[in-house]
C-alpha cells in the first residue's frame, strides 16, 4: 500500500495501485463471492449514502456532479449517480472519456 495524500491533519490516506485494485477485484469475484455487477452496485449504493451524508440535510436542494471514468471505479460512479437521481437528488453525471470510448 502506498501512501498518496495526507490530510491537513497530517493523517495519511492509504491507497493501491491500478494492479492491487485488479488483484482485490478478481479474488472478491472469483474466491469470496459477488460477480462484478453486484460489487458495483454496493458501490454504488454505498457511495450515495457517503455523498449525502457529506453534503448534509440539503441533499435534495444542491446540485451533485458524478466524475465518471473509464474504469470499474467510474461504473461505481454511474450506480451511484444513477442510486442518487432514484432518490430524487439533482444530479448530473459527467463522463471523463468520449462516448465512443466508454466500455
Amino acid at each position: 500500500m502506498t501512501i498518496l495524500f495526507v490530510t491537513n491533519e497530517r493523517l495519511e490516506v492509504p491507497s493501491v495501485t491500478t494492479a492491487q485494485m485488479h488483484e482485490v477485484n478478481r479474488i472478491t469475484e472469483e474466491e469470496i463471492g459477488p460477480a462484478l455487477p453486484q460489487i458495483l452496485e454496493n458501490a454504488g449504493r454505498n457511495l450515495t449514502e457517503q455523498a449525502i451524508e457529506c453534503v448534509g440535510d440539503d441533499w435534495k436542494q444542491v446540485s451533485i456532479i458524478v466524475l465518471a471514468g473509464n474504469n470499474t471505479n467510474g461504473a461505481g460512479g454511474v450506480c451511484a449517480a444513477r442510486h442518487l437521481a432514484n432518490r430524487g437528488a439533482n444530479v448530473m453525471l459527467c463522463f471523463s472519456a468520449p462516448e465512443d470510448e466508454l466500455e
